[in-house]
Protein backbone atom coordinates (compact mmCIF):
# COMPACT_ATOMS: atom_id res chain seq x y z
CA UNK A 1 0.00 0.00 0.00
CA UNK A 2 1.28 3.46 -0.92
CA UNK A 3 1.44 6.02 1.90
CA UNK A 4 -0.30 9.37 1.33
CA UNK A 5 2.36 11.41 3.11
CA UNK A 6 5.00 11.34 0.33
CA UNK A 7 2.31 12.64 -2.02
CA UNK A 8 1.49 15.53 0.35
CA UNK A 9 5.19 16.28 0.81
CA UNK A 10 5.63 16.38 -2.97
CA UNK A 11 2.85 18.96 -3.18
CA UNK A 12 4.49 20.93 -0.37
CA UNK A 13 7.83 20.87 -2.18
CA UNK A 14 6.09 22.06 -5.33
CA UNK A 15 4.47 24.91 -3.41
CA UNK A 16 7.81 26.05 -1.98
CA UNK A 17 9.63 26.47 -5.29
CA UNK A 18 9.11 28.71 -8.30
CA UNK A 19 11.18 26.43 -10.50
CA UNK A 20 9.01 24.42 -12.87
CA UNK A 21 11.77 21.84 -13.18
CA UNK A 22 11.83 21.37 -9.41
CA UNK A 23 8.04 21.07 -9.31
CA UNK A 24 8.13 18.38 -11.98
CA UNK A 25 10.89 16.49 -10.20
CA UNK A 26 8.98 16.50 -6.88
CA UNK A 27 5.78 15.22 -8.46
CA UNK A 28 7.62 12.65 -10.59
CA UNK A 29 9.23 11.18 -7.46
CA UNK A 30 5.79 10.70 -5.90
CA UNK A 31 4.53 8.99 -9.06
CA UNK A 32 7.52 6.66 -9.24
CA UNK A 33 6.99 5.72 -5.59
CA UNK A 34 3.35 4.75 -6.08
CA UNK A 35 2.41 1.08 -6.20
CA UNK A 36 0.65 -0.35 -9.25
CA UNK A 37 -2.76 -0.30 -7.57
CA UNK A 38 -2.31 3.27 -6.33
CA UNK A 39 -0.72 5.01 -9.32
CA UNK A 40 -3.96 6.26 -10.89
CA UNK A 41 -5.20 7.69 -7.59
CA UNK A 42 -1.79 9.25 -6.89
CA UNK A 43 -1.75 11.05 -10.25
CA UNK A 44 -5.30 12.34 -9.76
CA UNK A 45 -4.60 13.58 -6.24
CA UNK A 46 -1.44 15.35 -7.41
CA UNK A 47 -3.65 17.22 -9.88
CA UNK A 48 -6.08 18.23 -7.12
CA UNK A 49 -8.96 15.75 -7.22
CA UNK A 50 -9.67 12.10 -6.44
CA UNK A 51 -11.88 12.03 -9.55
CA UNK A 52 -11.01 11.74 -13.21
CA UNK A 53 -11.92 14.78 -15.29
CA UNK A 54 -14.71 12.87 -17.03
CA UNK A 55 -16.38 12.11 -13.70
CA UNK A 56 -18.95 14.79 -12.76
CA UNK A 57 -18.59 14.37 -8.98
CA UNK A 58 -16.78 16.82 -6.68
CA UNK A 59 -15.40 16.59 -3.14
CA UNK A 60 -16.86 19.93 -2.08
CA UNK A 61 -18.00 20.53 1.47
CA UNK A 62 -19.11 23.79 3.04
CA UNK A 63 -16.71 25.86 5.13
CA UNK A 64 -18.76 25.32 8.30
CA UNK A 65 -18.71 21.55 7.82
CA UNK A 66 -14.95 21.49 7.28
CA UNK A 67 -14.32 23.84 10.22
CA UNK A 68 -16.35 21.64 12.57
CA UNK A 69 -14.47 18.57 11.33
CA UNK A 70 -11.17 20.39 11.95
CA UNK A 71 -12.27 21.33 15.46
CA UNK A 72 -13.17 17.70 16.15
CA UNK A 73 -9.84 16.41 14.84
CA UNK A 74 -7.58 19.02 16.45
CA UNK A 75 -9.39 19.55 19.75
CA UNK A 76 -9.41 23.32 19.21
CA UNK A 77 -12.64 25.28 19.39
CA UNK A 78 -14.38 26.73 16.34
CA UNK A 79 -13.47 30.29 17.29
CA UNK A 80 -9.77 29.46 17.27
CA UNK A 81 -10.08 27.56 13.99
CA UNK A 82 -11.86 30.55 12.43
CA UNK A 83 -9.37 33.08 13.79
CA UNK A 84 -6.40 31.12 12.44
CA UNK A 85 -8.02 30.62 9.04
CA UNK A 86 -8.91 34.32 8.87
CA UNK A 87 -5.40 35.41 9.77
CA UNK A 88 -3.70 33.04 7.31
CA UNK A 89 -6.32 33.16 4.59
CA UNK A 90 -6.39 29.38 4.04
CA UNK A 91 -8.20 26.82 6.18
CA UNK A 92 -5.92 23.94 5.16
CA UNK A 93 -2.83 25.92 6.09
CA UNK A 94 -4.39 26.96 9.42
CA UNK A 95 -5.43 23.44 10.41
CA UNK A 96 -1.96 22.09 9.57
CA UNK A 97 -0.52 24.44 12.19
CA UNK A 98 -2.89 23.07 14.82
CA UNK A 99 -2.04 19.41 14.26
CA UNK A 100 1.07 17.48 15.33
CA UNK A 101 3.78 17.02 12.73
CA UNK A 102 3.51 13.25 13.09
CA UNK A 103 0.19 11.36 12.84
CA UNK A 104 -1.06 9.70 16.03
CA UNK A 105 -1.45 6.31 14.32
CA UNK A 106 -0.20 4.53 11.25
CA UNK A 107 -1.04 7.36 8.86
CA UNK A 108 -3.11 7.35 5.73
CA UNK A 109 -2.59 5.40 2.54
CA UNK A 110 -3.34 6.85 -0.89
CA UNK A 111 -6.17 4.35 -1.32
CA UNK A 112 -7.77 5.37 1.98
CA UNK A 113 -7.43 9.09 1.29
CA UNK A 114 -8.83 8.77 -2.23
CA UNK A 115 -11.64 6.50 -1.07
CA UNK A 116 -12.82 8.81 1.70
CA UNK A 117 -12.52 11.90 -0.51
CA UNK A 118 -14.54 10.19 -3.23
CA UNK A 119 -17.18 9.16 -0.72
CA UNK A 120 -17.89 12.81 0.10
CA UNK A 121 -19.64 13.21 -3.24
CA UNK A 122 -22.26 10.66 -2.23
CA UNK A 123 -22.96 12.10 1.22
CA UNK A 124 -25.85 14.54 1.35
CA UNK A 125 -25.93 15.30 5.07
CA UNK A 126 -23.41 17.76 6.49
CA UNK A 127 -22.99 15.59 9.60
CA UNK A 128 -21.91 12.63 7.46
CA UNK A 129 -19.39 14.74 5.57
CA UNK A 130 -18.08 16.20 8.83
CA UNK A 131 -17.54 12.72 10.28
CA UNK A 132 -15.65 11.55 7.18
CA UNK A 133 -13.42 14.65 7.06
CA UNK A 134 -12.68 14.46 10.79
CA UNK A 135 -11.63 10.83 10.35
CA UNK A 136 -9.25 11.87 7.57
CA UNK A 137 -7.69 14.67 9.58
CA UNK A 138 -7.29 12.60 12.74
CA UNK A 139 -5.34 9.96 10.80
CA UNK A 140 -2.97 12.30 9.00
CA UNK A 141 0.03 14.45 9.83
CA UNK A 142 0.05 18.23 9.56
CA UNK A 143 1.21 18.28 5.94
CA UNK A 144 -1.30 15.60 4.99
CA UNK A 145 -4.18 17.53 6.58
CA UNK A 146 -3.13 20.65 4.71
CA UNK A 147 -3.42 19.05 1.28
CA UNK A 148 -6.46 16.94 2.09
CA UNK A 149 -8.33 20.13 2.94
CA UNK A 150 -7.02 21.92 -0.12
CA UNK A 151 -8.27 19.01 -2.23
CA UNK A 152 -11.69 19.19 -0.59
CA UNK A 153 -11.79 22.93 -1.25
CA UNK A 154 -11.11 22.26 -4.93
CA UNK A 155 -7.80 24.04 -5.38
CA UNK A 156 -4.28 23.01 -4.39
CA UNK A 157 -2.78 26.35 -5.50
CA UNK A 158 0.78 25.05 -5.45
CA UNK A 159 1.68 25.96 -9.02
CA UNK A 160 1.25 22.33 -10.05
CA UNK A 161 -1.25 22.68 -12.87
CA UNK A 162 -2.41 19.65 -14.80
CA UNK A 163 0.21 20.35 -17.48
CA UNK A 164 2.88 20.16 -14.76
CA UNK A 165 1.51 16.78 -13.69
CA UNK A 166 1.62 15.68 -17.33
CA UNK A 167 5.31 16.63 -17.44
CA UNK A 168 5.85 14.73 -14.20
CA UNK A 169 4.22 11.61 -15.67
CA UNK A 170 6.51 11.83 -18.70
CA UNK A 171 9.57 12.37 -16.51
CA UNK A 172 8.66 9.60 -14.08
CA UNK A 173 8.26 6.90 -16.70
CA UNK A 174 10.44 8.10 -19.60
CA UNK A 175 7.43 8.74 -21.81
CA UNK A 176 7.10 11.22 -24.66
CA UNK A 177 5.67 14.49 -23.33
CA UNK A 178 3.30 15.05 -26.27
CA UNK A 179 2.05 11.46 -26.10
CA UNK A 180 1.19 11.96 -22.43
CA UNK A 181 -0.68 15.17 -23.25
CA UNK A 182 -2.65 13.46 -26.04
CA UNK A 183 -3.57 10.53 -23.81
CA UNK A 184 -4.88 12.79 -21.06
CA UNK A 185 -6.70 14.97 -23.58
CA UNK A 186 -8.42 11.95 -25.09
CA UNK A 187 -9.15 10.03 -21.89
CA UNK A 188 -9.96 12.89 -19.55
CA UNK A 189 -8.05 11.07 -16.82
CA UNK A 190 -4.49 11.80 -15.68
CA UNK A 191 -4.71 8.61 -13.61
CA UNK A 192 -5.39 6.37 -16.61
CA UNK A 193 -2.69 8.25 -18.49
CA UNK A 194 -0.10 7.64 -15.76
CA UNK A 195 -0.88 3.92 -15.69
CA UNK A 196 -0.57 3.73 -19.48
CA UNK A 197 2.71 5.66 -19.41
CA UNK A 198 4.25 3.35 -16.83
CA UNK A 199 3.22 0.35 -18.93
CA UNK A 200 4.37 1.87 -22.23
CA UNK A 201 0.79 1.76 -23.57
CA UNK A 202 -0.06 5.41 -24.20
CA UNK A 203 -1.07 4.66 -27.79
CA UNK A 204 -3.80 2.32 -26.46
CA UNK A 205 -5.67 5.10 -24.60
CA UNK A 206 -9.04 5.65 -26.25
CA UNK A 207 -10.98 8.89 -26.76
CA UNK A 208 -14.05 9.63 -24.65
CA UNK A 209 -16.49 12.54 -24.61
CA UNK A 210 -17.89 14.58 -21.74
CA UNK A 211 -14.81 15.93 -20.02
CA UNK A 212 -13.18 19.37 -20.31
CA UNK A 213 -10.46 19.75 -22.95
CA UNK A 214 -8.19 22.76 -23.33
CA UNK A 215 -8.81 25.08 -26.26
CA UNK A 216 -6.45 25.94 -29.09
CA UNK A 217 -5.45 29.60 -28.82
CA UNK A 218 -4.37 32.23 -31.33
CA UNK A 219 -1.44 34.59 -31.46
CA UNK A 220 -2.20 38.24 -32.16
CA UNK A 221 -1.36 40.48 -35.09
CA UNK A 222 -1.51 44.27 -35.15
CA UNK A 223 -1.38 44.91 -38.92
CA UNK A 224 -2.52 42.88 -41.96
CA UNK A 225 0.96 43.05 -43.47
CA UNK A 226 2.17 40.63 -40.79
CA UNK A 227 0.38 37.75 -42.52
CA UNK A 228 0.32 39.03 -46.12
CA UNK A 229 2.86 36.45 -47.30
CA UNK A 230 0.78 33.47 -46.14
CA UNK A 231 -2.75 34.63 -47.01
CA UNK A 232 -3.15 31.87 -49.60
CA UNK A 233 -2.83 29.33 -46.76
CA UNK A 234 -5.21 31.07 -44.35
CA UNK A 235 -8.92 30.61 -43.79
CA UNK A 236 -10.46 33.85 -42.51
CA UNK A 237 -13.39 33.83 -40.07
CA UNK A 238 -15.07 36.48 -37.96
CA UNK A 239 -13.78 36.72 -34.39
CA UNK A 240 -16.92 36.62 -32.28
CA UNK A 241 -17.47 38.59 -29.08
CA UNK A 242 -18.91 35.80 -26.92
CA UNK A 243 -17.54 32.92 -24.87
CA UNK A 244 -15.86 29.93 -26.44
CA UNK A 245 -17.33 26.56 -25.66
CA UNK A 246 -16.74 22.93 -26.48
CA UNK A 247 -19.99 21.12 -27.22
CA UNK A 248 -20.06 17.36 -26.54
CA UNK A 249 -22.95 15.25 -27.80
CA UNK A 250 -23.78 11.55 -27.77
CA UNK A 251 -27.29 10.17 -28.02
CA UNK A 252 -29.51 12.76 -26.36
CA UNK A 253 -26.84 13.86 -23.91
CA UNK A 254 -25.17 17.26 -24.47
CA UNK A 255 -22.51 19.01 -22.38
CA UNK A 256 -20.95 22.46 -22.76
CA UNK A 257 -17.53 23.34 -21.32
CA UNK A 258 -16.15 26.89 -21.22
CA UNK A 259 -12.58 28.00 -21.84
CA UNK A 260 -12.04 27.92 -18.07
CA UNK A 261 -12.93 24.19 -18.32
CA UNK A 262 -16.13 24.68 -16.32
CA UNK A 263 -19.32 22.80 -17.12
CA UNK A 264 -21.78 25.51 -18.25
CA UNK A 265 -24.41 23.17 -19.67
CA UNK A 266 -27.17 24.30 -17.31
CA UNK A 267 -26.65 27.95 -18.16
CA UNK A 268 -27.73 27.52 -21.78
CA UNK A 269 -30.71 25.14 -21.99
CA UNK A 270 -31.78 26.39 -25.43
CA UNK A 271 -28.38 25.47 -26.91
CA UNK A 272 -28.54 22.03 -25.30
CA UNK A 273 -31.96 21.52 -26.84
CA UNK A 274 -30.77 22.59 -30.30
CA UNK A 275 -27.66 20.39 -30.24
CA UNK A 276 -29.52 17.34 -28.91
CA UNK A 277 -31.48 17.22 -32.18
CA UNK A 278 -28.36 16.82 -34.31
CA UNK A 279 -27.44 13.35 -35.55
CA UNK A 280 -24.68 11.16 -34.11
CA UNK A 281 -21.94 11.98 -31.64
CA UNK A 282 -19.45 14.82 -31.88
CA UNK A 283 -17.20 17.35 -30.18
CA UNK A 284 -17.41 20.88 -31.58
CA UNK A 285 -15.45 24.05 -30.85
CA UNK A 286 -17.50 27.21 -31.16
CA UNK A 287 -18.84 30.38 -29.62
CA UNK A 288 -21.84 31.12 -27.43
CA UNK A 289 -23.30 34.50 -28.39
CA UNK A 290 -26.15 36.70 -27.33
CA UNK A 291 -28.24 36.56 -30.49
CA UNK A 292 -31.21 38.49 -31.83
CA UNK A 293 -32.60 38.91 -35.35
CA UNK A 294 -29.80 36.83 -36.88
CA UNK A 295 -27.10 39.05 -35.44
CA UNK A 296 -24.70 38.85 -32.52
CA UNK A 297 -25.31 41.26 -29.64
CA UNK A 298 -22.53 42.83 -27.53
CA UNK A 299 -20.77 40.72 -24.90
CA UNK A 300 -22.19 42.94 -22.16
CA UNK A 301 -25.62 41.51 -22.98
CA UNK A 302 -24.33 37.94 -22.78
CA UNK A 303 -22.58 38.70 -19.50
CA UNK A 304 -25.92 38.78 -17.69
CA UNK A 305 -26.39 35.11 -18.59
CA UNK A 306 -23.03 33.99 -17.18
CA UNK A 307 -22.79 32.24 -13.82
CA UNK A 308 -26.52 31.44 -13.56
CA UNK A 309 -26.77 27.68 -13.15
CA UNK A 310 -30.50 27.70 -13.93
CA UNK A 311 -31.53 30.94 -15.65
CA UNK A 312 -35.10 32.13 -15.19
CA UNK A 313 -37.51 31.89 -18.17
CA UNK A 314 -37.71 35.69 -18.23
CA UNK A 315 -33.94 35.95 -18.69
CA UNK A 316 -33.97 33.32 -21.45
CA UNK A 317 -36.56 35.39 -23.30
CA UNK A 318 -34.80 38.70 -22.68
CA UNK A 319 -31.33 37.50 -23.78
CA UNK A 320 -31.57 34.67 -26.30
CA UNK A 321 -28.32 32.91 -27.18
CA UNK A 322 -26.99 30.70 -29.93
CA UNK A 323 -23.98 28.47 -30.58
CA UNK A 324 -21.88 29.06 -33.71
CA UNK A 325 -19.59 26.15 -34.51
CA UNK A 326 -16.24 26.62 -36.21
CA UNK A 327 -14.37 23.37 -35.66
CA UNK A 328 -15.12 19.65 -35.41
CA UNK A 329 -12.74 17.88 -33.02
CA UNK A 330 -14.34 14.43 -32.90
CA UNK A 331 -17.02 12.60 -34.88
CA UNK A 332 -18.61 9.25 -34.04
CA UNK A 333 -15.97 8.46 -31.43
CA UNK A 334 -13.03 9.30 -33.71
CA UNK A 335 -10.79 12.18 -32.52
CA UNK A 336 -9.82 14.64 -35.26
CA UNK A 337 -7.36 16.87 -33.38
CA UNK A 338 -4.36 15.81 -35.47
CA UNK A 339 -6.22 16.23 -38.77
CA UNK A 340 -5.59 19.49 -40.68
CA UNK A 341 -8.15 22.30 -40.34
CA UNK A 342 -9.43 21.75 -43.90
CA UNK A 343 -10.38 18.13 -43.06
CA UNK A 344 -11.99 19.09 -39.76
CA UNK A 345 -13.98 21.77 -41.61
CA UNK A 346 -15.23 19.17 -44.11
CA UNK A 347 -16.38 17.04 -41.18
CA UNK A 348 -18.14 20.08 -39.68
CA UNK A 349 -19.89 20.93 -42.96
CA UNK A 350 -21.03 17.32 -43.34
CA UNK A 351 -22.37 17.25 -39.79
CA UNK A 352 -24.31 20.51 -40.26
CA UNK A 353 -25.77 19.65 -43.66
CA UNK A 354 -29.57 19.75 -43.53
CA UNK A 355 -29.63 20.91 -39.89
CA UNK A 356 -30.15 24.24 -38.12
CA UNK A 357 -26.60 24.29 -36.74
CA UNK A 358 -25.01 27.70 -37.27
CA UNK A 359 -21.46 27.71 -38.63
CA UNK A 360 -18.79 30.34 -39.05
CA UNK A 361 -18.19 31.34 -42.66
CA UNK A 362 -14.63 30.83 -43.94
CA UNK A 363 -13.45 33.54 -46.30
CA UNK A 364 -10.22 34.34 -48.10
CA UNK A 365 -8.16 37.43 -48.93
CA UNK A 366 -5.72 37.93 -51.77
CA UNK A 367 -3.70 40.71 -50.18
CA UNK A 368 -3.39 42.97 -47.12
CA UNK A 369 -5.86 45.50 -48.55
CA UNK A 370 -8.55 42.85 -48.95
CA UNK A 371 -7.82 41.53 -45.45
CA UNK A 372 -8.38 45.05 -44.10
CA UNK A 373 -11.74 45.14 -45.86
CA UNK A 374 -12.62 41.79 -44.32
CA UNK A 375 -11.78 43.24 -40.91
CA UNK A 376 -14.06 46.24 -41.45
CA UNK A 377 -16.87 43.97 -42.66
CA UNK A 378 -16.54 41.78 -39.54
CA UNK A 379 -16.70 44.85 -37.31
CA UNK A 380 -19.77 46.06 -39.21
CA UNK A 381 -21.43 42.71 -38.42
CA UNK A 382 -20.91 43.44 -34.72
CA UNK A 383 -17.93 41.10 -34.27
CA UNK A 384 -14.51 41.76 -32.69
CA UNK A 385 -12.36 41.27 -35.75
CA UNK A 386 -10.88 38.30 -37.59
CA UNK A 387 -9.50 34.83 -36.93
CA UNK A 388 -6.85 33.62 -39.39
CA UNK A 389 -6.31 29.86 -39.44
CA UNK A 390 -3.79 27.90 -41.48
CA UNK A 391 -5.72 25.35 -43.47
CA UNK A 392 -3.09 22.69 -42.65
CA UNK A 393 -3.14 23.35 -38.89
CA UNK A 394 -3.88 20.55 -36.39
CA UNK A 395 -5.89 21.45 -33.30
CA UNK A 396 -3.27 22.01 -30.60
CA UNK A 397 -5.27 21.92 -27.39
CA UNK A 398 -4.01 24.39 -24.80
CA UNK A 399 -1.38 25.92 -27.08
CA UNK A 400 -0.99 29.38 -28.59
CA UNK A 401 1.09 30.04 -31.67
CA UNK A 402 1.15 31.22 -35.26
CA UNK A 403 -1.00 28.47 -36.75
CA UNK A 404 -3.98 30.53 -35.66
CA UNK A 405 -3.82 34.33 -35.49
CA UNK A 406 -6.32 36.91 -34.30
CA UNK A 407 -6.81 40.50 -35.34
CA UNK A 408 -8.94 42.34 -32.82
CA UNK A 409 -10.33 45.82 -32.53
CA UNK A 410 -7.63 48.47 -32.55
CA UNK A 411 -8.05 49.65 -28.95
CA UNK A 412 -5.48 49.58 -26.14
CA UNK A 413 -6.76 46.79 -23.85
CA UNK A 414 -5.17 44.14 -21.66
CA UNK A 415 -6.47 41.06 -19.87
CA UNK A 416 -5.23 41.20 -16.27
CA UNK A 417 -5.80 39.46 -12.94
CA UNK A 418 -6.87 41.13 -9.68
CA UNK A 419 -4.24 40.80 -6.92
CA UNK A 420 -5.59 43.18 -4.26
CA UNK A 421 -8.79 45.08 -3.45
CA UNK A 422 -9.82 47.98 -1.22
CA UNK A 423 -13.06 49.56 -0.14
CA UNK A 424 -14.39 52.35 -2.28
CA UNK A 425 -15.60 55.81 -1.38
CA UNK A 426 -18.95 57.57 -1.22
CA UNK A 427 -21.84 55.27 -2.07
CA UNK A 428 -19.33 52.44 -2.62
CA UNK A 429 -17.68 52.82 0.79
CA UNK A 430 -19.12 49.49 1.96
CA UNK A 431 -17.98 47.64 -1.17
CA UNK A 432 -14.62 46.38 -2.41
CA UNK A 433 -14.54 48.46 -5.58
CA UNK A 434 -10.88 49.51 -5.99
CA UNK A 435 -8.93 46.81 -7.80
CA UNK A 436 -5.17 46.44 -8.15
CA UNK A 437 -4.32 44.20 -11.07
CA UNK A 438 -1.32 42.43 -12.58
CA UNK A 439 0.08 40.72 -15.66
CA UNK A 440 2.05 37.45 -15.76
CA UNK A 441 5.84 37.31 -15.54
CA UNK A 442 6.71 33.64 -15.80
CA UNK A 443 4.98 31.97 -12.86
CA UNK A 444 4.53 35.16 -10.84
CA UNK A 445 2.23 38.17 -11.17
CA UNK A 446 3.48 41.75 -11.32
CA UNK A 447 1.18 44.69 -10.71
CA UNK A 448 0.63 47.19 -13.48
CA UNK A 449 -2.27 49.37 -12.39
CA UNK A 450 -5.32 50.12 -10.30
CA UNK A 451 -8.87 50.80 -11.48
CA UNK A 452 -11.96 52.14 -9.76
CA UNK A 453 -14.55 52.38 -12.51
CA UNK A 454 -16.26 50.37 -15.18
CA UNK A 455 -18.36 47.83 -13.28
CA UNK A 456 -21.96 48.29 -12.19
CA UNK A 457 -22.94 48.45 -8.51
CA UNK A 458 -24.53 45.01 -8.88
CA UNK A 459 -21.30 43.54 -10.25
CA UNK A 460 -19.23 45.19 -7.50
CA UNK A 461 -21.53 43.88 -4.77
CA UNK A 462 -21.30 40.38 -6.18
CA UNK A 463 -17.53 40.54 -6.59
CA UNK A 464 -17.08 42.03 -3.10
CA UNK A 465 -18.51 38.86 -1.57
CA UNK A 466 -16.23 36.75 -3.78
CA UNK A 467 -13.11 38.76 -2.91
CA UNK A 468 -13.83 38.36 0.80
CA UNK A 469 -13.91 34.59 0.30
CA UNK A 470 -10.57 34.49 -1.55
CA UNK A 471 -8.68 36.97 0.67
CA UNK A 472 -5.27 35.56 1.58
CA UNK A 473 -3.76 38.50 3.54
CA UNK A 474 -4.87 41.76 5.16
CA UNK A 475 -2.72 44.89 5.33
CA UNK A 476 -4.82 47.60 6.87
CA UNK A 477 -7.51 48.46 4.32
CA UNK A 478 -5.88 46.38 1.60
CA UNK A 479 -6.94 42.80 0.99
CA UNK A 480 -4.52 40.60 -0.94
CA UNK A 481 -6.62 38.10 -2.89
CA UNK A 482 -5.93 34.83 -4.68
CA UNK A 483 -5.10 35.68 -8.32
CA UNK A 484 -8.13 34.21 -10.06
CA UNK A 485 -10.46 37.05 -11.14
CA UNK A 486 -9.66 38.13 -14.70
CA UNK A 487 -10.59 41.58 -16.04
CA UNK A 488 -10.30 43.27 -19.41
CA UNK A 489 -9.08 46.84 -18.91
CA UNK A 490 -8.65 49.72 -21.32
CA UNK A 491 -6.26 52.63 -20.91
CA UNK A 492 -5.17 55.85 -22.58
CA UNK A 493 -1.42 55.36 -22.40
CA UNK A 494 1.30 52.98 -21.21
CA UNK A 495 4.27 54.48 -19.41
CA UNK A 496 7.32 53.28 -17.52
CA UNK A 497 6.98 53.48 -13.75
CA UNK A 498 8.98 52.44 -10.71
CA UNK A 499 5.78 52.31 -8.66
CA UNK A 500 4.81 48.83 -9.88
CA UNK A 501 6.90 45.67 -10.01
CA UNK A 502 6.11 45.33 -13.70
CA UNK A 503 8.04 48.55 -14.36
CA UNK A 504 5.01 49.97 -16.16
CA UNK A 505 1.80 51.80 -15.30
CA UNK A 506 -1.43 52.26 -17.23
CA UNK A 507 -2.75 55.82 -17.61
CA UNK A 508 -6.47 56.22 -16.86
CA UNK A 509 -7.24 52.49 -16.72
CA UNK A 510 -10.91 51.51 -16.84
CA UNK A 511 -12.49 48.09 -16.37
CA UNK A 512 -14.22 47.11 -19.58
CA UNK A 513 -15.64 43.86 -18.30
CA UNK A 514 -15.18 40.85 -16.09
CA UNK A 515 -13.78 37.87 -17.98
CA UNK A 516 -15.07 34.74 -16.17
CA UNK A 517 -14.64 32.89 -19.47
CA UNK A 518 -10.87 33.41 -19.47
CA UNK A 519 -8.42 31.45 -17.24
CA UNK A 520 -5.58 33.24 -15.47
CA UNK A 521 -3.06 31.35 -17.62
CA UNK A 522 -4.24 33.39 -20.60
CA UNK A 523 -3.87 36.94 -19.25
CA UNK A 524 -1.33 39.35 -20.74
CA UNK A 525 2.35 38.74 -20.04
CA UNK A 526 5.01 41.24 -19.09
CA UNK A 527 6.76 40.42 -22.37
CA UNK A 528 3.61 41.43 -24.26
CA UNK A 529 3.42 44.67 -22.28
CA UNK A 530 7.04 45.46 -23.19
CA UNK A 531 6.24 44.81 -26.84
CA UNK A 532 3.14 47.00 -26.67
CA UNK A 533 5.15 49.80 -25.06
CA UNK A 534 7.76 49.56 -27.83
CA UNK A 535 5.08 49.82 -30.51
CA UNK A 536 3.20 52.68 -28.83
CA UNK A 537 6.34 54.65 -28.06
CA UNK A 538 8.04 53.93 -31.36
CA UNK A 539 11.14 52.64 -29.57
Amino acid sequence: MTAYRPLAEALEASARTRSRTAKVEALAAALRGAGEADLAATARLLSGSPFAEWEPETTSAGYATVARAAAEATGWDLETIGACAGAIGDLGEAVSLLLPEEPPGEGLTVAEAAGILRSLAGKRKAAEKQQAIAALLSRGSAVEAKYLLKTIAGGLRVGAEITTVEEAVAAAFGADRESVARARRDSGDIGETAVAARGGRLEEVRFRLFHPISFMLAGAIEEPEEVAAELSELAIEDKFDGIRAHAHKQGERVALFSRTLDDVTGQFPEIVQELSRLPGSFLLDGEILAWREERAEPFLRLQRRLGRKKPEPELLAEIPVTFIAYDCLAREGLPLFEEPWRERRRALDALAAGTALRLSIPRHAADAAELSRRFDEARARGNEGLMLKRVDSPYQAGKRGKLWRKWKKALATLDVVVTAVEQGHGKRAAMLSDYTFAVRDGERFVNIGKAYSGLTDEEIRRMSAHFRRITTERHGPVRVVAPEVVLEVSFDALQKSARHKSGFALRFPRILRLRPDKPVSEIATLEEVRGLYARLSGS
